[in-house]
């Protein structure tokens, strides 16, 4: 199951670069209906956590986690729809950051400002160390490739216990107080969470649209072109890898404040095909679907395991995650035109099987439409030409020669 394979045909891919895109954009921002879809959604992520019941549940265990798992599948999302690289590495670079904030500040007792920071572009810069080698692959090797480099990182944590603290990990920590506001308040830490979210998908919409986005996407669809053009192929590829890195970098740094630390579970193969599912689950070919992908998942699964089947709550999402790739391979953020599309095939396929119900275009009596049984004709005669009637047959006594009788 490779890159190419998961993201989906669009029959808009043979358009200019990230002219659906820029359609989308238009449709949401030109006109007033456009203002008031926006408006209304922001307005809701605003009143969300002032409004809902069990704040709790809904603000920490659904909202905030949903934003911060989304940010790490849009990494992931990113990376494919411009690359068209599946990665099952993103998880690496999230831990990377995560682990250095926490050496840092506990056993070093560097102060956030720097230790954060420092987390993220250490995650940044090992993304630059893995792509020399993982850009240089293709398709399964390269999905492989990028998973095995996270389960060495896994194993890695777990023998370096004098830094990591093994199976422990590191835990038990004091979360900032920007500005004076506690993150141990869980509306604070919602809004600093959208707020990350928020500046995440902006600057990857940003950078699809510029430049070096449309290279990315050349580069996608015909690598020998776009090398004959002049652009560096490994390069470009090994540039995105990075920043891609970065963005699951910024994931890692929020989520290791969310759970007040973070173990070698958040690097173990489950993780890294959680995020694999969070974004074909949402939609791999949109930006959208990283969080509508990342909030299915996270309510499929505290649902789950509040009473529905505790149990299997693997067996469940394994599932969710067949039945999107057999039938909804557009995910989450275009489930409305799959069903539009799915109610047109079927009406179509019903008024078919009327039809053949009923005998097609002929009546059931086997009478033409003027009443009138249909003439039968002999085997071998010929329809008599324009102007005459009745059927001509040939006797034999005709020549193929022209004139001859």
């Amino acid at each position: 199951m490779t890159g190419p394979d998961l993201v989906a045909r669009d029959p808009r891919r043979n358009s200019p670069p990230d002219a659906d895109s820029r359609r989308g954009w238009r449709r949401i921002f030109e006109g007033s209906k456009g203002a008031g879809i926006i408006a209304a959604a922001v307005l809701l992520l605003v009143a969300f956590p002032f409004v809902v019941p069990q704040p709790q549940f809904w603000v920490v265990s659904i909202a905030i986690r949903s934003l911060w798992l989304g940010v790490v599948a849009l990494s992931l999302i990113w990376l494919a729809r411009n690359t068209g690289m599946l990665s099952l590495g993103q998880m690496t670079f999230f831990a990377v950051a995560g682990y250095t904030v926490g050496v840092l500040t506990t056993q070093n007792d560097v102060p956030y400002v720097v230790s954060i920071p420092a987390g993220i572009l250490l995650a940044t810069a090992v993304g630059a160390v893995v792509a020399l080698i993982a850009v240089r692959t293709q398709g399964v090797y390269f999905l492989m490739l990028t998973l095995a480099v996270s389960q060495l990182l896994y194993f890695l944590v777990l023998n370096a216990a004098t830094l990591t603290r093994g199976y422990q990990g590191i835990s038990n920590i004091t979360r900032p107080e920007p500005f004076g506001l506690s993150l141990d308040n869980r509306n604070v830490f919602y809004f600093l969470a959208l707020a990350i979210a928020a500046g995440a998908f902006a600057l990857c919409w940003y950078v699809s649209r510029t430049p070096f986005g449309l290279a990315l996407r050349g580069i996608r669809d015909s690598p020998e072109r776009m090398r004959a053009l002049g652009y560096n192929v490994y390069l470009y590829r090994m540039l995105a890898f990075t920043f891609a890195a970065f963005i699951a970098a910024v994931s890692g740094a929020l989520a290791f404040f969310y759970h007040g630390g973070i173990t070698p579970g958040a690097i173990d193969l489950l993780r890294s095909i959680d995020v694999l599912i969070v974004s074909v689950l949402g939609g791999i070919n949109s930006l959208w679907g990283a969080f509508a992908g990342a909030l299915g998942l996270t309510m499929l699964q505290n649902f789950a395991q509040a009473g529905w089947i505790p149990m299997r709550r693997v067996t469940l999402t394994g599932v969710v995650f067949v039945v999107v790739l057999l039938f909804f391979r557009g995910g989450i953020v275009d489930l409305p035109r799959q069903l539009r599309e799915y109610g047109r095939t079927g009406r179509r396929a019903w008024n078919g099987w009327r039809g053949r119900d009923l005998g097609g275009d002929r009546p059931a009596s086997g009478r033409d439409g003027d009443g009138t049984r249909p003439e039968r004709v002999a085997v071998g005669s010929k329809l008599s030409p324009p102007g005459r009637s009745g059927p001509q047959i040939d006797d034999g006594t005709r020549s193929t020669r022209t004139g001859e009788r």
